[in-house]
């Protein structure tokens, strides 16, 4: 029960008890009142009738006194009225019935009068005749007692809701710097640390919000300061501390999970080295910083040129040398940017560049079918230095033959494109179901749901034609598509737990699209209420506006939303304290030999803390072996999923 109405029902209670005794004492000195009326009554009216009775007594005519006696009775006071002589004998007795149906008996017995008696004595002259004896009756005592006690009760009644509807208004008024604070305290456990500004002027909340805006400020550093250490931790384990893009070890580790994840499937891919020439005689010649800053500005010119690719991979490997991995890409897509790779760092100048100019080689292969990382460094590396052997600024090839393009892989984008609208007009897909397992218990917390397009007799998984999809600028009708056969299927089979469904940040920005998941969620209620959309971290960090219109939209009809690839993205890990998440899905690349990698377990460990604080659970994808999984259980990883726990199936594990 909260303070607000516990207050309203003491004031409530307080009133009661105060009528409750304003009542008895009234009740009772009413009731003393009554009697001495009672009986001063009886004894006037008895005094006078027997002045009025003496001829009639003198004479016994028993009908003029029967008709004195009714007269008086008439007003309902008396109950009895008798007459007897000398020797006691009664002359006349009346007795008069007197109603009192208005008055409840439990009033009756809980206030009793008594029934006072007048005496007279009747007399003419010096001579007595008798004595006249009139008892009275408190029914119309009882009846005006009760009258006095409803009336008393009315106005109890009318005046205990006016206090109480000024008390809800002031004590409103006066409790909103608590209604404040419960809201504060709300977002300091959802790590949003609200200050207030509008202090309270009573001394006590006064108190109450300053410790609050205290505790919700420190908290606040703590946080960013965890996010400080983690995110400095990410750039010294993961990002080169020159460039700011990926180092050697996570660009293998990134490009290496890309080959090895099952689901995905086969992949084409181009793979770029470009070296700068003697980098040494620029730290001469201007100094260590100018040298950085054009290692730095070369890192930004890949990024930029490859933007168009948002799966593609850039790092400095060594020194002068940076490599670029571009994932499911055509041959002649490979071509045209490998050469405007090439053309954007010749085109790269700096202040002294007359005395001492930029030259650049690259090394550029190409693989129909990414079957080993390691193999197409070597490739490209060996292009590399073929290149250096024709001179500088020149850039070599050096293309995998070996068994042909595969036939699916091989399209060119207006195939792909008559393929994709072809599926979306057919409905041709295929839904598959892998499990999300929880630590360490390997209980079954979710089901992701991955999709297979339908080839003829094959089936074509989502790793080769999604990206071709986001390409064509089709993700849109994909995803709806994807969430009509997700509903198809619950009404054949209703689903019991949790759907991890990947939405792509084109179909997020849509409005068209969004208009539309409004209203399928909003139709769908049960099923909405087990959906989890994950949306990859990269979108976030460009462009985070439809992800919190996504936000407002899932928490309206019931649905979640999660981040998916967690850990590749910017550093800058600040959405966490604003976004409501189910959990954060960190990326496979860092599983790669987690149990000889001690920077990735810290690096976990770190990311763990970080989703405890803020009540996310923190999930791992891509577990393919039970080191893995024993690795991520002492780590306290809360699920996970991948081959080794189950492979995709065409229904959810019961």
């Amino acid at each position: 029960m909260t303070l607000f109405r516990q207050l309203i029902i003491a004031v409530v209670i307080l009133f009661i008890c105060l009528y409750a005794g304003n009542t008895l004492v009234s009740l009772h000195n009413n009731r003393l009142l009554v009697e001495d009326q009672m009986q001063v009554h009886a004894q006037d009216t008895a005094t006078s009738l027997g002045l009025s009775m003496t001829q009639a007594a003198q004479e016994k005519d028993i009908a003029t006194l029967d008709t004195m006696f009714n007269a008086v009775s008439d007003s309902g006071y008396y109950q009895r009225i008798f007459f007897t002589d000398l020797e006691q004998n009664i002359v006349i007795d009346r007795e008069f019935p007197v109603s009192i149906e208005t008055v409840p008996d439990w009033f009756v017995s809980l206030m009793p009068l008594p029934s006072p008696e007048g005496k007279a004595e009747v007399s003419s002259g010096w001579s007595q005749l008798g004595v006249l004896n009139v008892v009275s009756h408190p029914g119309q005592a009882y009846v005006k007692l009760w009258q006095v006690t409803t009336t008393q009760l009315g106005w109890f009644t009318a005046i205990t809701l006016l206090v109480c509807l000024l008390a809800y208004l002031a004590l409103k008024w006066l409790l909103e710097p608590l209604t404040r604070v419960e809201r504060q305290a709300n977002d300091i456990y959802e790590k949003r640390f609200v200050i207030q500004e509008n202090i309270p002027k009573t001394r006590e909340l006064r108190r109450v919000v300053l410790a609050m805006n205290r505790m919700a400020q420190h908290l606040k550093e703590i946080f960013d300061e965890q996010l400080a250490t983690i995110g400095q931790l990410q750039k010294q384990s993961f990002r080169d501390a020159v460039t700011g893009i990926s180092n050697r070890s996570d660009f293998d580790n990134r490009m290496n999970s890309f080959v090895d994840d099952k689901e995905v499937g086969t992949h084409t891919g181009a793979l770029i080295i470009i070296a700068m020439h003697d980098i040494a005689s620029v730290n001469d010649y201007a100094g260590r910083a100018e040298g950085n800053r054009l290692l730095k500005t070369i890192g930004e010119c890949l990024n930029s040129t490859v933007l168009r690719h948002p799966r593609a991979l850039v790092a400095r490997r060594k020194g002068q040398e940076f490599s670029v991995f571009i994932p499911d890409i055509t041959p002649q897509e490979g071509e045209e940017l490998a050469g405007a790779v090439f053309e954007t760092v010749q085109g790269l100048s700096w202040l002294n560049n007359d005395q001492c100019p930029l030259h650049f080689n690259m090394g550029y292969t190409y693989h129909s079918e990414v079957t080993s990382g390691a193999d197409m460094l070597s490739e490209a590396d060996l292009a590399l230095r073929q290149a250096k052997l024709q001179g500088t600024n020149r850039w070599a090839k050096l293309s995998d033959v070996r068994d042909g393009e595969a036939p699916v892989l091989g399209r060119t984008l207006q195939e792909w494109q008559a393929f994709l609208e072809q599926t979306i007009s057919d409905h041709s897909i295929v839904l598959y179901f892998q499990p999300v397992l929880s630590l360490p218990d390997k209980t079954v917390v979710a089901h992701e749901v991955f999709v297979r397009f339908i080839n003829g007799d094959d089936l074509l998984t989502a790793g080769i034609v999604i990206p071709i999809a986001e390409r064509l600028g089709l993700m849109p009708q994909l995803d709806r598509l994807i969430l009509e056969s997700l509903a198809t299927t619950n009404r054949e089979k209703t689903f019991s737990g949790k759907l991890c469904v990947n939405l792509s940040m084109l179909s997020i920005q849509e409005n068209g699209f969004v208009k539309w998941l409004d209203s399928y969620l909003t139709s769908q209620r049960e099923l909405a209420s087990n959906i989890v959309f994950e949306v990859s971290e990269k979108a976030i960090v460009l462009d985070d506006k439809p992800i919190r219109r996504l936000d407002k939209l899932l928490h309206k009809c019931g649905a979640s939303m999660a981040i998916d690839g967690f850990g590749l993205g910017s550093s800058a890990f600040g959405y966490l304290s604003s976004l409501p998440l189910n959990h954060l899905k960190v990326h496979r690349s860092f599983l790669r030999e987690l149990d000889q990698n001690p920077d990735n377990q810290f690096y976990i460990k770190s990311l763990v803390q970080l989703a405890h604080n803020r009540n996310v659970q923190l999930w791992l994808e891509g577990v393919e072996s039970e080191i893995e999984w024993n690795q991520l259980a002492e780590l306290g990883v809360d699920a996970a999923q991948g081959y080794f726990l189950g492979e995709p199936q065409s229904k959810p594990v019961e």
